[in-house]
């Protein structure tokens, strides 16, 4: 015995579609058309908004300031993570690059600005652990220090030595005005890189 289409139970005999399409009366088949009526206007909001949210990561893609804004989160957690690491493997406590104080809120300090230095951006030598409200914030990055701190020049010489020291501080300043222009794919690949790092050392 035919079973309704819309409610399932059996003895249905109205049959006015396709085969095997069976209801119990006009009541169940009306039903029936709502619901498929309801089920085409859920599945043509969904594709609606499927290809709305890929013609948002297509214009994103093509939009610089929004990589560079998204690759900045994630190229500066990775540098504190990486650096963390590095403490951690020369069994030291992590400290602040420009007033050596520990225990802080670490942040990745820029020793040349980003404004200044598009080149050093995502340089690993232009960007090292950093007290975040104090030194990065309100002495904007603590470049040459004050009579409470050595500053990150300084910091730099104590923590790698003269020579190596040196040689970070006079590859940022040699490279602090060359000017970077920058590719939404580059960006986007520094961004996974850092990604990819992050994930990496919190596993480690």
């Amino acid at each position: 015995m035919a079973k309704c289409k819309y409610c399932r139970r059996s003895g249905a005999t109205l049959k006015p579609t396709g085969k095997m399409s069976y209801f119990c009366g006009f009541e169940c088949f009306k039903n029936e058309g709502v619901k498929q009526l309801e089920k085409a206007e859920r599945l043509r909001v969904k594709n609606e908004n499927k290809e709305r949210i890929k013609e948002k990561k297509d214009f994103y893609s093509r939009d610089i300031t929004w990589q560079h804004k998204t690759c900045k989160v994630a190229f500066n957690k990775s540098r504190v993570l990486q650096e963390l690491k590095w403490f951690r493997e020369h069994g030291l406590e992590p400290e602040c690059i420009s007033c050596g104080k520990k225990n802080m809120d670490w942040c990745c300090g820029h020793f040349k600005t980003v404004g200044s230095s598009g080149v050093l951006r995502y340089s690993r030598l232009n960007t090292f652990l950093q007290c975040n409200k104090y030194c990065n914030m309100s002495l904007s990055g603590n470049i040459s220090g004050n009579k409470n701190t050595r500053g990150y020049l300084k910091g730099l010489i104590e923590r790698f030595g003269q020579n190596k020291g040196q040689r970070i501080i006079d590859l940022c300043d040699k490279r602090q005005h060359s000017v970077k222009r920058w590719s939404c794919e580059e960006v986007e690949l520094i961004k996974n890189n850092s990604l990819s790092i992050s994930r990496l050392i919190g596993r480690s």
